[in-house]
């Protein structure tokens, strides 16, 4: 099959339930993480300069990533979040197209580089981004969680 990455340009209850499905899959822990609601799909759509990038299967969504600018004082970068593809259509080649879609908008957007954070536990996504040309930064990262 021949798969191609879309933007996702309006939220519905339809895409916002498939969304759902997919972010259930994103955690390797034991919780998943809270669904979206409506209102935050419509609210994240509506940012300028944000992608979700979709693939569908039969008018179905099973796979995703969220792709964002940011203008930093040193220039344009890219950064693309949580890639995910539904359990059935993982080791298809949708994340390389996901992916692909992402380098694409950002080097539309003159980005200096695209930037994207994996878990070392996905031995498979990890090889497919160091065989795509990303490089595996030596930094830490961090993060505080905040509560209201």
């Amino acid at each position: 099959m021949n798969f191609k990455a879309e933007i996702l340009k309006k939220a519905d209850k339809k895409s916002l339930a498939e969304i759902n499905h997919l972010i259930a899959q994103l955690s390797l822990s034991a919780t998943p993480p809270r669904p979206m609601t409506f209102t935050e799909l419509k609210q994240m759509l509506a940012q300028k300069d944000f992608y979700q990038l979709v693939i569908q299967s039969k008018g179905v969504i099973v796979a995703g990533l969220n792709v964002y600018m940011t203008r930093i004082p040193t220039g344009l970068i890219a950064e693309a979040e949580d890639l995910v593809v539904d359990g059935p259509y993982r080791m298809w080649g949708l994340g390389r197209v996901l992916m692909e879609k992402a380098i694409e908008l950002a080097k539309k957007h003159r980005a200096k580089h695209i930037s994207h954070r994996t878990n070392p536990k996905r031995v498979d996504a990890n090889k497919l981004y160091q065989a795509m040309g990303f490089k595996q930064m030596e930094t830490n990262f961090y993060r505080i969680n905040l509560s209201y």
